[in-house]
């Protein structure tokens, strides 16, 4: 079945939630955005809407320490988490940010799916793993996204998803995607469409 392609006509920032409860109320489909700090989340959504500044974005690790909740089209919502904190990461990090962001994916009842940030660069790592593995196990849909692909020469950056795709386990799909460029960007939306197209998960509760 074709997925129709989404064209961003509107977003804007819907809120942010800084402890477990604090959330938006749920209503449209929800696609979360997760990675390690300073992967490149805010840019990578600022160039999948097509908004410039619409999520901040800093150079320094760890600054976005809450969840930020923002509408597309008034039809779905992308939410930039926090960089990693939940199940992986130094013991203070995970006791302040695992509550949030586990009880999030666990019990959204509006999130379709998680997109997983990696810097094409380093790949999948143990947390990463250990990312894909809760989500997995919360039942939701996943794709990792492999940045800043402009980085990298284009042969470097062909066998650098070739082995990113070779960890892969149970089809979660590889994309690379460049903010710079934009790269990535039409088939990242392709997976994001067919999500939110799909009906709510039963949140886990694990």
């Amino acid at each position: 079945m074709s997925v129709p392609r989404v064209r961003v006509t509107e977003a804007r920032f819907l809120g942010a939630a800084a402890q477990p409860g604090a959330e938006p109320v749920a209503g449209l489909p929800e696609v979360a955005i997760a990675g390690r700090s300073n992967v490149g989340k805010s840019s990578l959504l600022n160039r999948l809407v097509g908004r410039r500044g619409l999520a901040r974005t800093s150079a320094t690790p760890g600054r976005t320490r809450q969840l930020n909740f923002f509408v597309v089209n008034e039809r779905f919502v992308l939410a930039d988490l926090p960089g990693y904190g939940f199940a992986v990461g130094p013991e203070r990090e995970r006791v302040a940010w695992g509550p949030l962001v586990e009880g999030y994916l666990r019990r959204r009842p509006t999130l379709r799916g998680v997109v997983l940030i990696v810097d094409v660069r380093r790949g999948l790592e143990a947390e990463e793993e250990q990312v894909l593995a809760f989500v997995a196990a919360v039942a939701l849909p996943a794709a990792v996204v492999a940045t800043k692909l402009d980085k990298l020469a284009r042969s470097a950056a062909r066998a650098a998803l070739e082995r990113i795709a070779a960890q892969m386990t149970g089809g979660v799909p590889v994309v690379g995607f460049s903010a710079r460029s934009g790269e990535g960007r039409d088939a990242l939306w392709r997976i994001i469409g067919d999500w939110i197209a799909r009906p709510p998960r039963r949140p886990a509760g694990i």
